[in-house]
């Protein structure tokens, strides 16, 4: 996980969010991606569901977050 912070808080923790589900390997819960970033389940979820309204996360039938094909189709 990046140690770099910006003055853009939110920016900061979308990045942090998004290298939680890349390394997860898996599908990752919100329980898991709260864990490693330390940030409250309830702002990550917030976070995640803006990531998901633009195609950079997706959640799974389980829940589990995974990244999004708008994602890739960016690298």
């Amino acid at each position: 996980m990046s140690d770099t912070t910006t003055a853009i808080q939110v920016l900061d923790r979308a990045v942090q969010l998004l290298e939680a589900i890349a390394t997860a390997g898996v599908p990752a819960t919100l329980k898991i991606v709260s864990a490693e970033t330390g940030l409250h389940p309830s702002t990550a979820h917030r976070i995640l569901n803006a990531l998901a309204a633009h195609g950079l996360v997706a959640r799974g039938d389980a829940g589990a977050w995974r990244l999004g094909r708008q994602l890739r189709d960016l690298a």
